[in-house]
Order: C-alpha cells, then sequence, then structure tokens
C-alpha cells in the first residue's frame, strides 16, 4: 500500500514475527463490563472512502469500511495469527503446492443466497483477471489451477511452493456473490454484497456511510451493535472535540500534532487511547521512467543528502522509528538501519553522484503531496528545503486525495510523499512492487537482480535462505538508488468512547475489531 495505498499484507505462517511493538493495550476494567446488543457506533473518519470493492481497493479511507463487509478464507488475530474465517480448517500438501479449503457449511451474503466454493473461486478468477486490473493481482501469479470439487471445498494448485500464499489470501482475497457481481457487471464501488457482520445501508458522499447489523452472520452472537456509522469529520481538531461531546465514539489519528489533545481527553477519562506504531513507513518515491529519477545514481543521491531524523522530528514530532524498506512488524526479518551507508547524511557524496549522473549543477522536479497525509505533506516541505544545497529546486504540489490516488494509479508524477506497509512477510512487502510489472509498482523500476532476488525468495521455504535473500535485497536496493526513499515508521492513536467495549486491535485490519465490540 502505498501512502493511501492498502496492501493489507499481514503474516506467512512460516517465521514467528516480533510483533509486541505494534500492539497497543487498552486499560485494564476493573469489573468488566458483559457484552450487550444494540446500540449505534459512530466513527469519525477524515475522508470519504473511493470505493467498496476491495479486490481494487488501495486507499486507507475504504478499508475500514470494507473490514466490516467481507471476509476471506482465512483472516490474522492481534497476536498477528493466521486463523480460521470462511474456512474452518485447511490442508497443505507435503510439497506446499496443493491447498485445500473447507469451508463453513451455511454462510449466506448479505442478499440472503448461500455463499459456496463456487463464489471463493470467481472472487479469485476476478482478482486474477487483467480486466478487473487489481493492484494484488501479482500475489496470486503462481496459482495454476483451482477446483471445487463440491460446495464447501476449494482446491488451489500452486506452480511451485510460495511461502507466503496464507498471508496473500488473508491480505487480498474477499468473497462476494459471483451472482451479484456479474448482475452489476463487476462495478462494485457503491454496492456490496459480502458475508461480513455488517451490510451497507446508505451512502451519502462526503457526509456519511452508514452499515446495520448483518442477523445472519455465521459467528453466532456477532455482532452485538445494530448500527456502525462512517461520519466524514475532515478536520482532527473537529473530530477530537466530536468525541469530547460523544458526536463519535472512535476516531484514529496519525497527525502528531494531536496527539496531546487526544491524550488530554483520556486524562480527563472522555476516551480511552491506543498508541501504537504503525506498521507502515513514509517514503519519497521515484517515477524511474521520466529523468532525472531513471538514473539510479540520481536516486542514491537525494538519499545522501535527505536527513531522516530532521524528518522524523519535524514532520513526525519525534513520534517513531527510522525505517527501511521492511515495516516494523517485520523486525525479524530487516537488516538494521545502521548497515545503510547512505542514511548518513553526506551532501559531498551526493554532489559527486549527481555530477557522475550529469547534474553537477541540479535540477527540477514536483513532489505530488496530499493534505490528507499531514505528516507526509510536511516531509515534501522539508524536504524541498533539504534538497537546495544541491541546486536542486523541489517544488510541492499540494494534491487532492482522489486525485493523488488516481495519478498515483497511472502513474502520473514525477515523485511523491505517502505512506507504504501493513506487510508482515517481506514478499508481500517487495514483490508487487519492485518486481518488473508488478501490480503495485507504480515506480515503473525495473532490475534484473531485484527480479532475480525476489522470485528466488519467494519460492524458498527454508527461513532462513529467505532471510539471506531479503537481507540481499534490502542492502542492493539502498545502496544502488531504489525507487524509494525510505524515512521513518510513525505512532497512531486511536481514540474511543469509555462506553466502548470489547475492541480488539489488530494490526491492519484496526476496525476487525469493532465486529466484537458492544457499547455499555
Amino acid at each position: 500500500m502505498i501512502g493511501i495505498f492498502r496492501s493489507s499484507g499481514r503474516i506467512a505462517l512460516i517465521g514467528a514475527l516480533a510483533v509486541a511493538a505494534l500492539l497497543g493495550t487498552l486499560p485494564a476494567q476493573a469489573h468488566p463490563v458483559a457484552a450487550a446488543n444494540g446500540g449505534t457506533l459512530t466513527i469519525g473518519m477524515t475522508s470519504d472512502a473511493l470505493t467498496l470493492d476491495p479486490t481494487v481497493t488501495t486507499d486507507e479511507a475504504s478499508g475500514p469500511i470494507e473490514d466490516l463487509l467481507f471476509n476471506s478464507l482465512v483472516k490474522f488475530n492481534a497476536k498477528v495469527q493466521i486463523v480460521p474465517d470462511l474456512a474452518s480448517r485447511w490442508t497443505i500438501s507435503g510439497d506446499g503446492k496443493t491447498y485445500t479449503f473447507y469451508l463453513r457449511p451455511n454462510v449466506t451474503f448479505h442478499d440472503g443466497s448461500t455463499m459456496t466454493s463456487s463464489d471463493v473461486a470467481a472472487s479469485l478468477a476476478r482478482l486474477r483477471d487483467p480486466k478487473t486490473a487489481s493492484p494484488w493481482a501479482s500475489f496470486f501469479t503462481t496459482v495454476a489451477s483451482v477446483s471445487t470439487p463440491n460446495a464447501t471445498t476449494i482446491v488451489m494448485k500452486l506452480s511451485q511452493p510460495y511461502a507466503p500464499f496464507l498471508a496473500v489470501i488473508a491480505s487480498f482475497l474477499t468473497v462476494s456473490s459471483a451472482k451479484f457481481v456479474a448482475a452489476h457487471k463487476g462495478k462494485l464501488t457503491r454496492v456490496e454484497d459480502g458475508t461480513g457482520p455488517f451490510m451497507l445501508k446508505s451512502w451519502v458522499p462526503n457526509t456519511a456511510i452508514t452499515l446495520v447489523r448483518n442477523p445472519h452472520y455465521f459467528l453466532a452472537g456477532l455482532p452485538h451493535l445494530d448500527k456502525v456509522v462512517y461520519q466524514i469529520i475532515p478536520a482532527d481538531a473537529s473530530r477530537i472535540a466530536a468525541l469530547r461531546t460523544g458526536q463519535i465514539q472512535f476516531a484514529a489519528f496519525l497527525d502528531p500534532i494531536y496527539f496531546p489533545q487526544v491524550q488530554q481527553l483520556q486524562k480527563a477519562g472522555q476516551v480511552n487511547v491506543l498508541h501504537v506504531l504503525d506498521i507502515n513507513y513514509h517514503l519519497l518515491g521515484f517515477n524511474t521512467k521520466r529523468k532525472p529519477f531513471n538514473n539510479p545514481l540520481v536516486r542514491l543521491a537525494l538519499s545522501y543528502a535527505i536527513d531522516r531524523n530532521e524528518i522524523l522530528q519535524a514532520a513526525g514530532r519525534g513520534q517513531g522509528v527510522i525505517s527501511g524498506l521492511l515495516t516494523p512488524a517485520l523486525q525479524s526479518w530487516t537488516v538494521p538501519i545502521s548497515e545503510y551507508a547512505p542514511y548518513k547524511v553526506n551532501l559531498a557524496k551526493a554532489r559527486a553522484l549527481l555530477k557522475q549522473a550529469g547534474y553537477p549543477n541540479g535540477f527540477s522536479f514536483d513532489i505530488m503531496a496530499s493534505h490528507y497525509l499531514p505528516s507526509d505533506f510536511t516531509a515534501a516541505e522539508i524536504i524541498q528545503q533539504q534538497l537546495k544545497p544541491l541546486g536542486i529546486t523541489a517544488r510541492v504540489v499540494p494534491t487532492e486525495w482522489g486525485v493523488y490516488v488516481h495519478k498515483w494509479v497511472v502513474r502520473d508524477f514525477d515523485s511523491f510523499t505517502g505512506e507504504n506497509g501493513d506487510w508482515t512477510d517481506p514478499d508481500l512487502a517487495m514483490y508487487a512492487a519492485l518486481h518488473t510489472g508488478g501490480s503495485t509498482n507504480a515506480f515503473q523500476y525495473s532490475d534484473p537482480t531485484v527480479d532475480r532476488l525476489l522470485d528466488q525468495a519467494r519460492t524458498t521455504t527454508s527461513t532462513a535462505q529467505r532471510k539471506a535473500l531479503y537481507d540481499r535485497l534490502q542492502l542492493y536496493l539502498v545502496n544502488n538508488g531504489g525507487p524509494m526513499i525510505y524515512t521513518y515508521a510513525s505512532y497512531w492513536d486511536y481514540a474511543m468512547s469509555p462506553q466502548l467495549h470489547g475492541y480488539t486491535y489488530i494490526p491492519r485490519s484496526s476496525y476487525q475489531g469493532l465486529a466484537e465490540s458492544w457499547l455499555q
């Protein structure tokens, strides 16, 4: 997920990932409150969703709604472990190439029809269809065949072993009614027919999206809430005020300038707050098809010129950690940034590289930035100043959120500041974004060494061998002018009414836990 970009990548079964730093904990209750049914939860959102079609979703505003509308075969729990979802169990063949999923019986779509293995197969086929243009198609290239022996069994055969395949399923495959999709000719931007705990009731653009309880949800007793309303309140200060008055009961804050105000509400007993290290990182990304960024020496020069700590302190207000390509969720796979030479500011080295690339006097370029991502907009302005000593003129171009997403999708930019991440397996973090022709490779980056290492790493089942390959990849990308300059990973604050109970924070799918929440 780049910036906005929702990749939902989560975790592979192999390899134990250290995620303790990511998991927030709400204050312990002296007297636990029994679950109660009914009531409306109102959530303050900074922006309207762009789509309700998770097969093509790349923006963070759509994900929170889709989390409550759809299911996959498997999902992640709060400990970032793969657990059953629509499939009650599954088996993997000894050679790692055949996955058999056994579906829960009597699961129904929101229109009342029964879900079968054919719907799962159709959902996967639609995701892989080039006409759908799903940004997640690259993760399913190893699927050689799909069969449905009966209504509750689906078998996926791979052309070769693919270590993170269950993580890919959990992250990118959501199931919709095949008949519903066909009736709408695949145009699902503002309609849905999922199997999730809530159903779409109404959508008033730029005002609110309302979901209502699915009375036939396959998990008995859930959800507890009658209704969930996503109310669009763009200004953080207004959402804080709405929390204070009880107008809303849940909101996420990513701009650290507002953290003190949110935490002051907690001290006053008006909200509970989860302060968690996000599994995204911030970045400056380049379009490698445009001059001068088609030259890796230029990209490397900028990496030496940028002061990441200054960006963290100013844009992130010190609320985070300097990051490499892999997010905090992947710390067991990460090469320490102390080994990255370009992370040490060296303007002399940057000037020498620019001279070698044919730009001794610098150049001009645009940085696409959106106020929807306030820290990243500030980062663009800081980068603009940091590059001036090299004779480089960076023009920060304020870009409305929907336009920003569109330009990223169609690759219409010189560079952009944004976020990337939500990954819990290195293949999910790298392959689609960095492999030649990858479905989220907005950078249009191509390097045969990177392609070869990526192909080797995704088919290797040994964790130690995968680790060695990904170590080489990280060092190669940082030291040879990859298409991104990684800066820092930041904290988020999730604020909620003390009347909201039963909420569990799940890294990446942070709204999924609301399916089990209730209001006192």
